[in-house]
Formats: C-alpha cells, structure tokens, sequence
C-alpha cells in the first residue's frame, strides 16, 4: 500500500463553494435597502409578509421591506428571506432587488435547482435596468456592478448544479460589465482555477487583489494560483505578503508552510513553523494537521506526529492518508498493534471506495 511521502499542493475552493460567503456581499443590490435594520422576531416577520402578499405596499414600505429581506439574508435566515423576497417578486416581478433576494435566499437555503430560474430572472431584470437612461454615469455603474453582482450568483449557482462552462460564462459576463468589482474577478478566478486556466486565474486573483488589498482570502487564492502555475518565486512572495499583512489569517502560514516544506532542506524549519503557527490559529485545519504530521513522520519525529495525524483523522474520517501516516508513526514506535489497526482502516476506506465506484457513486475526494 502506497501514499504520496510529499506535502500535498494546497486544494482551491471552487466557485462552487462561494455561497456562504455570498449571502453577506450584496451590499449594492441592498442599496437603500442596507440601512440597518433591528432584528425582529420570526412572527413579525410573517405579518410583514403577509401584509405584502395582502395589498401592493407603497414605496417606503416595500424599501423596508427589502431593506428586512436584506436584514434576514445576513442573519442567514434564509427561509424567511426567501418567503418575503418571494412575496415582493409577486408585487413587483421585474424589480432586480427582489429578484436577487429571493434567488440569494433560495440558493443559501440549500435548493440551487429552485434558485436557478429565480438567478436568471434576476440577470434579465438588472441587465434590463442597466441599459436604462438617467441618473448620470455613476447611477449608471451602479446598474452595471448590480448586473454583474446577479450574474456572479448565476454563475455560483450553476457551479453547483454541476454546470461548470456555464459557470465560467456568467462570471466572464460579470467582469465584463464591473471590471471593478472584487467578487466578481474572485469568481472568475475560481472558476478559471476549477478550468485548470492558471495563467488566467492569476490574473483575475490580482485584479481582485488589487481592488481589495486586505482581503485575507483573495491574497491566498492568488498565491495557491501561482504555484499550481509553476510559479513558486512568485507564490512564495504572495504567502509572505499575505502573512505580513494578515499574521493572524491561517490561511497564509499554511500556505507558505506546505512550499517552504516542499523546497526542502534548510526551508523545512521554518515549514514546521508556520505549519505550527496555522493551526495555533486555527487548529480544525485538516491540510496543515495532515502535512505537519507526514513531514514529521519523515524525519523521525513519530511520537509528535500522532496528535496531528490522530486529529487529522477525525476532520476527514474517511481520507486514507492520516491513517496511513499513523500506520507508519506506530510502527516506528514499536506499537505494532495499532499500526496493524490503521493499516486495516486504510484498507476499508480503499475497498470502500472502490465499491463506491463500481454502483456508479464518486468517490469520495
């Protein structure tokens, strides 16, 4: 039985793992609607909804009522967004604030095959309102970024519905009409990364980085981009920026921990280092336990090894890799019976997968 003996290269969430972060980003189709709003218990909220679905309310009140959608979504309270957001859309079917809130609140609410039509109502609506006259240059890029804004959620969307070209498409559209905008050239980096377009993703990552220099997350993106690229000068100074910048982003000290690991020789100390520092900041870092664990395995430092892989093992029960370094950690230890232990863990998850295949499910990454 075989694993890889070398640090692995940090994994980039795809596009497809954006929608936590897309519930709180919506701050222009919040417009007038981001003031801010007080919590209100779940039973006013239903007489709110209830009064919309009852009559078409006046102005200020449908911008209250937006304005509480909005409120909901960054409380994630998605159910009851959706349900107020839905009940503005029946008011008002082309209006692209409501349009876009209830497809956001859809979607984070767990039913992406629900939000997709309601995402694409909402591209149609704001496109709509983007080619309109009036206001000036400046209400006319903000119709633009809301545009884009609600075709960055399409694409999210149809990431996750598994539709990866479609994806890529909305997010290009999305840059095209607010260049300027960081979660839109966010996305399209990841969705580039996931097309295996390095070159491309590196360039999206910096424009992003660019708009948004104290972006912990865009910086780390961008520098993973640049090693997978082959770019290891370029990555290395990127971790270093991102860790100078934001010591206490995790993110940064693994990075650079698992490339400086990987050039080896005098480097591994500080490797260790910043591995160690990761997961002082944050210690559920399954990436930082696994390669700490394996680089101390290898270089004859078993015993401190087995908390980390010990723990690894538990973020990702049904990985091989940690139960095979503990395998190895054991035996060096002169603990045969639970290296035997481990070795039969990795043995179940390998057959385990394989049937997996074979009735036709993925397998497990």
């Amino acid at each position: 039985m075989s694993a890889r003996a070398h640090p692995r290269r940090l994994r980039l969430p795809a596009l497809a793992a954006a929608c936590a972060a897309i519930a709180l980003r919506a701050p222009l189709f919040g417009g007038a609607c981001a003031a801010a709003q007080q919590s209100l218990p779940p039973a006013r909220v239903a007489q709110v909804i209830e009064q919309v679905r009852r009559a078409p309310p006046a102005e200020d009140a449908y911008v209250q009522a937006l304005a509480l959608g909005y409120a909901l979504l960054g409380e994630a309270r998605y159910e009851e967004a959706a349900q107020l957001f839905g009940a503005l859309v029946e008011k008002r079917q082309a209006d692209p604030q409501a349009l876009y809130g209830v497809a956001l609140a859809t979607f984070n609410a767990g039913r992406a095959v629900e939000a997709e039509p309601l995402a694409r109502r909402a591209v149609e609506a704001a496109l709509a309102a983007s080619r309109s006259a009036g206001g000036g240059q400046a209400a006319g890029r903000e119709r633009k970024a809301r545009a884009a804004d609600a075709f960055v959620l399409l694409g999210v969307v149809l990431a996750v519905r598994g539709d990866d070209a479609g994806a890529l498409k909305s997010v290009e559209q999305a840059v095209h009409l607010a260049p300027d905008s960081f979660d839109a050239q966010l996305a399209l980096g990841r969705a580039l990364f996931g097309a295996g377009d390095d070159a491309g993703a590196v360039a999206a990552f910096r424009a992003a980085v660019a708009l948004r220099p104290a972006d912990a997350q865009a910086r780390f993106f961008l520098a993973t981009a640049l090693e997978r690229a082959g770019d290891d000068k370029g990555a290395m100074a990127a971790y270093r920026e991102l860790v100078a910048r934001q010591p206490g982003a995790a993110e940064g000290h693994l990075g650079l921990g698992v490339l400086l690991l990987k050039r080896g020789g005098p480097e591994v100390a500080g490797a260790l280092k910043e591995l160690g520092r990761a997961l002082e900041i944050n210690p559920n870092l399954y990436e930082a336990r696994v390669t700490l664990g394996r680089a101390l395995v290898a270089r004859g430092r078993a015993a401190e090894a087995v908390e980390h892989l010990r723990r690894a093992a538990e973020l990702a029960p049904g990985n091989p890799e940690p139960h095979y370094q503990l395998s190895l950690a054991y035996r060096r230890l002169g603990r045969k019976e639970e290296a035997a232990a481990e070795s039969d863990i990795v043995r179940r998850i390998h057959e385990s997968r394989r049937g997996g295949a074979q009735a036709g499910a993925p397998p497990e990454r």
